[in-house]
């Protein structure tokens, strides 16, 4: 009789948490998250999606016995979905909707520069249940940019995991990658081996602040005002930022009219230069960091940069005036891949040129 009348006080119990009000006949019992087991999935073809989770995994999470553990968000919630890609700072919606690995300077830096199309994959996956990015105490997620195919390669097997599992909302599962890696590139992998070698790759990167909710990347980048800041995972360099050159090329030889800006915005002139034969080459004053140009051959032939040249530096990063990348940047056109330099000829003339650059930064020589 006593376990009877505890069972009827469960039930009211239960019941009474779920019902609608006003509605007796329509009860809701919540149901108990489910534990799937561990996922074990391949990593040839994703390699780049794998070595990313394994980054955060066993590098950035290293000390986190819950590092490989995933809580399921459940199926079609594709708003949480966007609003948790939006935490993770692979993609923003100001000005408009796009990656942060088609948005320069990241897309120039973090990536591949002259990559088509390449996308910004985060590790937890968006389909996890993830805290706001602000929360105090919370992990960065991992974000590596990477070609659609190893994105979606990884994605797709786990949609496929999910699926014949039954997973639903708050169910759960750990992550094994070791387990069947050795069908994948290995060296491609190095954050996935037994002994993992956690030194950053250079492509391994994190949101660092996001000002706006939905978060922005400007272009022009205005990381001192308004824009998402990123950095290198695990390593003592600081945000990256945006740096620009802006000139006169006069005939073949005269550079007139130029001014670098930094990180910061602030202008600095430079005196009137020449490039007197093809090769010939100027260090411009004024970043953290000299910039090269180089002359390749007569008025309208391509110039070719070096920002740091000579050296290993983090700021280290060389283009010319043809290149061209997908990410967005000043001179973009409805997000179509530009050159990372633009190229006008002076109204009324026919031997001048004003030449515009950006490219990516540290705000200190050291990156630091």
């Amino acid at each position: 009789m006593q376990s009877l009348i505890l069972a009827s006080l469960l039930v009211a119990f239960v019941v009474g948490e779920g019902t609608t009000p006003g509605r007796s006949d329509r009860m809701f019992y919540k149901r108990a998250p489910k534990d799937l087991g561990t996922w074990e999935p391949e990593c040839s073809g994703a390699e780049s999606a794998c070595n990313n989770a394994c980054y955060y995994i066993h590098c950035m999470g290293g000390n986190n016995p819950d590092a490989n553990k995933i809580t399921y968000l459940g199926k079609s919630r594709h708003n949480e979905n966007n609003k948790n890609r939006h935490e993770s700072g692979c993609r923003v919606d100001n000005p408009q909707s796009t990656s942060v690995c088609g948005a320069f300077p990241f897309s120039q830096k973090f990536s591949d520069p002259l990559a088509r199309n390449w996308e910004c994959d985060e590790w937890p996956p968006a389909s996890a249940k993830q805290e706001l990015f602000n929360t105090p105490g919370r992990l960065p997620n991992s974000l590596r940019c990477m070609t659609p195919q190893e994105n979606q390669s990884l994605g797709g097997r786990l949609s496929g995991y999910l699926r014949a599992t039954g997973a639903d909302r708050d169910d759960f599962f750990r992550v094994d990658f070791k387990r069947r890696l050795a069908s994948a590139d290995q060296s491609k992998v190095q954050y996935c081996l037994p002994t993992p070698d956690c030194g950053n790759d250079a492509k391994q990167f994190q949101l660092v602040e996001k000002p706006h909710v939905g978060g922005r990347i400007g272009s022009p980048y205005e990381g001192t005002k308004k824009d998402n800041k990123y950095k290198l995972s695990g390593t003592v360099f600081k945000e990256l930022y945006q740096c620009s050159v802006k000139f006169i090329r006069t005939g073949d030889s005269y550079i007139t009219d130029a001014k670098v800006t930094n990180f910061d915005e602030k202008d600095t002139k430079v005196a009137d230069f020449k490039l007197p034969n093809d090769g010939a080459t100027f260090k411009i004053k004024g970043l953290p960091h000299d910039l090269q140009v180089k002359r390749t051959g007569p008025f309208g032939s391509k110039l070719e940069f070096a920002y740091a040249p000579g050296t290993t530096n983090v700021n280290h990063f060389e283009w010319d005036s043809e290149m061209e990348g997908s990410g967005r940047g000043p001179f973009t056109d409805g997000g179509k891949p530009r050159r990372f330099c633009r190229a006008e000829p002076v109204a009324k003339t026919t031997n001048k040129e004003v030449f515009s650059c950006w490219f990516p930064c540290y705000k200190n020589a050291d990156g630091k």
